[in-house]
């Protein structure tokens, strides 16, 4: 058996962090979406509107390193308000929102945000973004608001040109049309640019990074304002497209363990299929944010690491738990509310999970771990081909994620169990796995040999 190799030298698998390496759930009984989703957003008010204060760039920054755009975690925490208030979950006047926009008023009225607002740089959309959230919110900003429509009308910082990332154009037309600005004559229409986006060009789930998981959520994000339309998508058949690259991914950072992505993919998979309760990732992706949360409420983030907290008290404590958590809860916030604007979401106590339950998690969940899709790839293989349908489905279900997971790994023997796995289980033409096998093949160095060098 060959082990791991290092990070470009060969097969690598990250470390899973400790909150992902629970107990795979196989036939255990877990909370139904709703209840997790209640207990999530619950749990992550209540740590938000005890952490309010790390908002502001003053006190960010006592402990913490200064931010490009010095009021970003404050534009991130008023997303969330108006996703409440529009959701009617938490009304803008309750404490928390109120105090958030108290914050963010404060902070557009210091000179130095006028002044960087003013410069029309790389920053612009952001300070834009700040000012109409605050409009929309009910706490307008007239001056600065004039500033920015000068400043849109005159293209500064050139954001508007044809050849910007299509995200960065996405974004800002997004902000522009949201705050009710007039928009230049050159952008074009958030339909037109969803249409040049990752979204729309085929995404390919088995070699996607990070950073353009990043990009694939935030697109959805903006053209379905947060889940409330389909319209700029182009209908339902888009939207019905979009589902299995989005479930994959849900599956391969559910697997890793990475709470941000997990909660975003999440976000747009409620948004595209409405409630999704009949998908195991789904359920299992809000069971394992539910289950990671600390007990105060907060989500942690890749960075976070609780034996560094363990070692700090007092103020750099709370600076440390502030900056490794503070994202991951608010994607976590941001997708419960969307979905209880969508359902209804349980408003559980902070205590514990509502006991409604679904036993359904037949097949076992593998964790990102070499072994763990090693186990389950053996399993999946030694399945009776007269097994019921039913069965052989669930098991299939899992294949995509771990197949992406082995892919971007670059483990060829792992590779090679799933796609074995993948020809019992009848999958053997579909399409990821057919895309798989090609990757698989063409990386194979065994009949390769260089030729001599000419000249």
């Amino acid at each position: 058996m060959s082990a791991p190799a290092a990070e470009g030298d060969g097969p690598y698998w990250p470390p899973v962090p400790a909150h992902a390496r629970r107990e795979a759930a196989c036939g255990a009984a877990v909370p139904e979406p709703d209840a997790s989703a209640g207990h999530v957003l619950a749990g992550a008010l209540r740590w938000l509107e005890e952490y309010v204060e790390w908002f502001a760039a003053p006190r960010w920054e006592e402990y913490l390193p200064r931010r490009p755009f010095r009021p970003g975690p404050l534009l991130e925490l008023l997303g969330l308000v108006r996703l409440m208030d529009r959701s009617g979950l938490v009304p803008k006047e309750a404490a928390l929102p109120s105090r958030a926009l108290d914050l963010a008023a404060r902070a557009a009225g210091e000179a130095e945000f006028g002044q960087g607002l003013r410069r029309g740089d790389e920053l612009f959309p952001y300070h834009l973004n700040l000012i109409a959230l605050l409009e929309t919110l009910g706490r307008p900003q007239p001056e600065a608001r004039a500033v920015c429509q000068a400043l849109l009308a005159a293209d500064a910082g050139g954001h508007t040109r044809a050849y910007r990332p299509v995200l960065s154009q996405v974004e800002l037309r997004y902000f522009v049309d949201r705050g009710g600005f007039a928009p230049p004559a050159a952008p074009a229409a958030l339909d037109v640019l969803y249409r040049r986006s990752i979204a729309a060009l085929g995404p390919d789930v088995l070699q996607m990074t990070g950073d353009e998981t990043y990009a694939l959520t935030h697109v959805l994000f903006y053209v379905t304002d947060f889940g409330r339309t389909l319209r700029l998508l182009g209908g339902p058949g888009e939207a019905a497209r979009l589902r299995e690259p989005i479930r994959v991914l849900l599956g391969v950072h559910l697997a890793r363990g990475s709470l941000d992505l997990l909660s975003e993919l999440l976000l747009c998979a409620g948004a595209l299929d409405g409630r999704g309760d009949d998908d195991p990732l789904v359920r299992e992706g809000w069971h394992a944010l539910a289950t990671a949360q600390r007990q105060d409420g907060a989500v942690p983030s890749p960075v976070h690491r609780p034996e560094v907290l363990s070692g700090l008290t007092g103020d750099r404590a709370a600076a440390y738990l502030f900056g490794t958590c503070y994202h991951t809860t608010l994607a976590a916030a941001l997708a419960a509310a969307a979905r209880g604007r969508r359902q209804g979401v349980a408003r559980s106590a902070p205590g514990g999970l509502r006991q409604q339950v679904l036993p359904d998690f037949p097949v076992p969940a593998p964790r990102a771990d070499r072994e763990e899709i090693r186990h389950w790839a053996r399993r999946a293989a030694a399945l009776p081909r007269t097994g019921s349908p039913d069965m052989r489905e669930a098991w299939s279900a899992r294949l995509g994620p771990l197949l992406a997971l082995a892919v971007q790994a670059r483990d060829q023997e792992v590779l090679a169990e799933l796609l074995h796995a993948a020809g019992h289980l009848g999958r053997g033409d579909d399409a990821l796995v057919r895309r798989a096998s090609a990757l698989h093949a063409a990386r194979d160095p065994g009949p390769y040999a260089p030729g001599p060098r000419s000249g």
